[in-house]
């Protein structure tokens, strides 16, 4: 016989039906995290060309939204040339109740990104910094910054360690008695950064019976034209035949190129070579300046990267938020068993998770880090064009280019 559904039973299906829904709607609550990153693009206090760098940030980070999840919020800040408004802006995106960060992403500068990362450790917050080149912007005692940006020493390590070495260098001399030694010339930007790059440059050089003929710096914003010339006048004596050049921001390294180009005779200019920094950013690859400048980068796995990225920078960008993601992901997997996680628990676990990552990353590749959080897995690589936009090259191009020089006539 047929019976009238029970009202009461209607009842509880009802109430089972919006508590399920209810828990659905927490856990995605729950699950969704939010990524505090700190960039120049929109900083009124930095050079216009840091200003370009943190664009270039900002594309990499945008490829990466255009195509997520929601399971991750962005909250941007701009950085500032002042340590303390840095600091602000960190504890802003600490402290702020109403959606609470699970981890930072930045800056665009070495100095930003040194503070960042010290007070990422203060504030137990893991942190990822994507592209800053500068030594040392890890505090000694780090235990939640992460580094996927090769420092300017790992470059220095790798050109003199790998390619223009005290073997690689003999080879290239006829051995008649014109044959000399090669002349390195040092010119960095004169900050903390840019000195501890070229330090670590001279020493491993000069490991390789390399000459040091030149060693200056110049003002890491606005070089000062009268002192470069004195600089270029300095080299020229000494018979510098490559220059070794540490510049973050992309101004600096358009101006200097300029200014050798403006002091010496075409045939009679030592070769160029830029360290990542400005001279692998957009603005001087796009620029006049590039052809002809041999520039030394961190690798962009060119295959793995998607449609839009163009640049270092944006490619480190990118694959820092793919790398949080993950971090994100398995942390999520680590607190599924345990009851009521709090935020710090969260921290600790993406914490956990970046440390023991080994991973193949979209347009970086192999990434695993070591105690002190920097990424062990480096690769480099080379660009170059006589005239247009620079491109790809084989190491041992910067070698037949120098074996001339090496080998001059001086009477010629």
């Amino acid at each position: 016989m047929y019976k009238e559904p029970c009202v009461k039973n209607i009842v509880h299906f009802i109430a089972f039906l919006a508590t399920t829904l209810l828990l659905v709607a927490c856990s995605s609550a729950k699950s969704q995290a939010t990524l505090g990153v700190v960039s120049a693009v929109d900083a009124q206090s930095l050079s216009a060309g840091i200003f370009a760098l943190g664009a270039e940030q900002k594309t990499g980070y945008d490829l990466f939204e255009s195509g997520r999840n929601n399971e991750l919020r962005f909250s941007y800040e701009s950085e500032s040339a002042l340590p303390d408004e840095v600091q602000v802006t960190v504890r802003g995106l600490v402290e702020d109740n109403s959606q609470p960060v699970v981890a930072l992403v930045g800056a665009t500068t070495n100095a930003g990104t040194t503070r960042m990362a010290a007070l990422a450790n203060f504030f137990n917050l893991p942190m990822v910094v994507p592209s800053a080149i500068g030594d040392n912007l890890l505090p000694s005692n780090n235990l939640w910054v992460f580094r996927l940006s090769a420092p300017g020493s790992a470059h220095a390590a790798h050109l003199f360690g790998t390619i223009l070495t005290r073997q690689s260098l003999a080879a290239l001399t006829t051995g008649d008695e014109f044959a000399a030694p090669l002349t390195l010339g040092i010119l960095y930007e004169q900050n903390t950064f840019g000195e501890s790059t070229a330090v670590e440059t001279a020493k491993t050089a000069m490991s390789q019976e390399i000459e040091i003929g030149f060693y200056g710096h110049f003002d890491p914003d606005a070089p000062d034209k009268a002192r470069l010339v004195q600089a270029l006048s300095a080299m020229q004596e000494a018979g510098v035949d490559l220059v070794y050049i540490v510049a973050s921001n992309p101004d600096s390294a358009q101006a200097i190129v300029r200014a050798f180009r403006e002091f010496f005779v075409a045939e009679d200019t030592p070769l160029l070579l830029g360290q990542s920094g400005g001279f692998a950013s957009r603005q001087f690859l796009a620029s006049p300046e590039a052809a002809g400048v041999f520039i030394l980068r961190q690798q962009i796995v060119t295959d793995r990267c998607p449609d839009g990225i163009e640049t270092l920078t944006e490619a480190e960008s990118y694959a820092a938020i793919q790398l949080l993601s993950f971090a994100l992901e398995q942390s999520n997997d680590q607190l599924g068993a345990k009851d009521n996680p709090t935020l710090l628990d969260q921290r600790e676990a993406v914490r956990d998770s970046l440390k023991a990552s080994s991973l193949n990353l979209p347009c970086l590749g192999l990434t695993s880090f070591d105690n002190s959080g920097q990424n062990k897995n480096l690769q480099f690589e080379f660009l170059y064009a006589a005239s247009g936009t620079p491109r790809i090259i084989a190491a041992e191009k910067l070698l037949e280019a120098l074996a001339p020089k090496l080998n001059q006539d001086p009477f010629e």
